[in-house]
C-alpha cells in the first residue's frame, strides 16, 4: 500500500509573536488556536524548526508547547517520534463526549449549591458574549463563551480536580464541534443556555440539568453522523 503523505506545519500563515505574558504561554495559545481552527489541519505533521521560525522564537519553547498540546490531546508523537495534529476519530471522540458529559453534570451538581450573584454576573457576561460573537458569525467565539458559561458552574463547584479534568478538553471538544458540529452554533443553543441561566437563577437544578443533559445528548450524537 502506498504512503499519503500527511500535511506539514511549515510556512504557516501566522504572525510573529508580540510580547506575550509568558512566551510558552503565548506560543501555546497561538498553536492551539491554529488547531482548533483547522488552519493546522488534522494529521498535519509538526516541525517544530517551521513553526519556531514562523512564530519569531526558538525551537525550545515551541518544543515545550507541542508537548503541552500532546498533553491536552491535540498532538500526537507517533512511534518514530514525529508530531503530528490528533487526527479526529468519531470513536475516540464519542468516548471523550461521554465521559465529558458525566463531568460537566457532576461539576453541575456540585456547583449549583455555591451558584450566587457573582456566579449569575459571570454568566451573564458569558452569554453576552456568545450573543456577540453569534452575531458576527463567529463560531469559535461562541463555542468559547459557551464553553465559559459551563465553566463558571463547574468552579463553583471549588473542586481543582475536576475543573481540570474538563479544561483539558475544551480545545479538543471545540475543534470537534467546528470540524463536525456548526449546526450546534446556532440561536437555539444561545436559547438552551439562556433556559439553564434562568433556571439557575430561580434555584431550579433539575431544569438547569436537564438543559446541559440536551446539549450533551446533542454532541454526542453529533460522532453518529461521522
Amino acid at each position: 500500500m502506498m504512503d499519503i503523505p500527511s500535511p506539514q506545519s511549515d510556512d504557516l500563515p501566522c504572525a510573529p509573536l508580540a510580547t506575550p505574558p509568558t512566551r510558552r504561554h503565548a506560543i501555546v495559545a497561538q498553536l492551539r488556536d491554529l488547531i482548533v481552527s483547522g488552519v493546522l489541519a488534522p494529521g498535519t505533521l509538526l516541525r517544530e524548526v517551521a513553526l519556531a521560525r514562523s512564530l519569531g522564537v526558538s525551537a525550545t519553547p515551541v518544543r515545550e508547547a507541542v508537548g503541552e498540546l500532546a498533553s491536552e490531546g491535540l498532538v500526537e508523537v507517533q512511534a518514530h517520534r514525529n508530531k503530528r495534529v490528533t487526527p479526529i476519530d468519531m470513536k475516540a471522540m464519542n468516548d471523550l463526549l461521554r465521559v465529558q458529559a458525566e463531568l460537566w453534570r457532576l461539576g453541575y451538581i456540585w456547583g449549583m449549591p455555591n451558584i450566587g450573584p457573582l456566579q449569575i454576573a459571570q454568566l451573564e457576561d458569558a452569554l453576552s458574549r456568545y450573543q456577540a460573537a453569534l452575531d458576527r458569525g463567529e463560531a469559535l467565539g461562541v463555542i468559547r463563551a459557551g464553553h465559559d458559561f459551563h465553566t463558571v458552574v463547574i468552579s463553583a463547584s471549588d473542586n481543582s480536580e475536576l475543573l481540570r479534568s474538563t479544561l483539558d478538553r475544551r480545545a479538543l471538544v471545540a475543534r470537534f464541534i467546528l470540524a463536525h458540529g456548526r449546526s450546534t452554533v446556532s440561536r437555539n443553543g444561545l436559547a438552551v443556555h439562556r433556559m439553564i441561566l434562568q433556571a439557575l437563577g430561580r434555584g431550579d437544578h433539575a431544569a438547569a440539568l436537564a438543559g446541559l443533559e440536551r446539549m450533551s445528548v446533542r454532541l454526542i450524537a453529533l460522532t453518529d453522523q461521522g
